[in-house]
Order: structure tokens, then C-alpha cells, then sequence
């Protein structure tokens, strides 16, 4: 009768430990569940902030935009009545060929983005952020942003996507 009660608390502690170890698997898969949905957010967050910057006027407190967005015064934005202004648009895009950290940095951001222009899903512009190739960005954590205005730094006036992309 002593080795059957023995033989009891074994098969006891056995259960135990794998009713534990499922417990442990179930909580991790939960927890892994919220940080990815959690990161997602936050990028959702921030491309809808950087691309709201980008659709609006801007800020230059000397009217000289270059050097006020330089010297990280003002806010970066290059959009009036949905139509792209062009000088404030090639101040943006100048301070982001030399120095993408301060473009982050105006735009309130800590991850990385891109921006480019595309009409019919045909990139119609230079890709302006942290990388010029969309074929760089290698990040799984990535969200698309698009909005819609007027685009005539070519010539030839239209209605296009403004795309962000945002990814850490």
C-alpha cells in the first residue's frame, strides 16, 4: 500500500510540472502578443504625427526655412490648401540629404522613416528618409501612412499619395 501512495505523488509532481510548464508557454505567447500590437501602435502613432507635420504649412520663425530647420527651429511641413509648397519642400528635402537625424528630430520622432510621391502605384519621386531604395528596409515592424494632395514639382500637376513609411 506504501508504494502505490509513492507511486501516486509521483505521477502527482509529474502533472504538476507540465500543468506549470503549459502555464508558463501560455503566458509568454500572451505577453509576446501585446509587445508586437504594443510596437505596432506606437508606429502607428508616429506616422500618423510625422505624416499630419508633413501635410501642414510648416514653421520657420526667420521665414528662412533652410536655416531655421537647420539650426532645429521651427516645424517641418510643406502642404497649404492640400497643394505642396515648393520652396518649403526643397528646404525639407535639402536638410534631409545632409542631416536625416535633424529631419527625426523636428518631425518628434525616434523611429525611422521614408517618404516618397507615387501616382497609379508608380514611385514618381526621389525617396527621401533614411534610405532612397525601398528595397534597403529590411525591418518587419513597418507601417504605411498615405495621403492624398496636389503634386506639381515637376510640371505636371496632379493628384497623388503622399506615402510614410514608419519602422523601427
Amino acid at each position: 500500500m506504501f508504494k502505490k501512495s509513492q507511486g501516486f505523488y509521483a505521477d502527482f509532481l509529474i502533472g504538476l510540472l507540465i500543468l506549470i510548464f503549459i502555464t508558463f508557454i501560455f503566458t509568454r505567447t500572451i505577453l509576446d502578443l501585446n509587445s508586437h500590437e504594443d510596437i505596432l501602435q506606437g508606429l502607428i502613432n508616429d506616422g500618423t504625427s510625422i505624416s499630419n507635420s508633413l501635410m501642414s504649412e510648416g514653421y520657420c520663425p526667420t521665414n528662412q526655412c533652410s536655416t531655421d530647420w537647420s539650426n532645429m527651429e521651427g516645424r517641418l511641413g510643406f502642404v497649404k490648401n492640400g497643394k505642396i509648397i515648393a520652396d518649403k519642400f526643397n528646404a525639407y528635402a535639402a536638410l534631409e540629404s545632409i542631416d536625416y537625424p535633424k529631419t527625426k528630430a523636428l518631425l518628434g520622432t525616434n523611429n525611422d522613416y521614408v517618404l516618397y510621391f507615387e501616382y497609379n502605384n508608380q514611385i514618381i519621386s526621389n525617396i527621401y528618409g533614411k534610405y532612397d531604395n525601398l528595397n534597403q528596409i529590411t525591418e518587419d515592424n513597418r507601417v504605411k501612412i498615405t495621403r492624398i494632395l496636389y503634386y506639381n514639382l515637376d510640371g505636371n500637376g496632379g493628384i497623388v499619395n503622399m506615402i510614410v513609411l514608419v519602422f523601427n
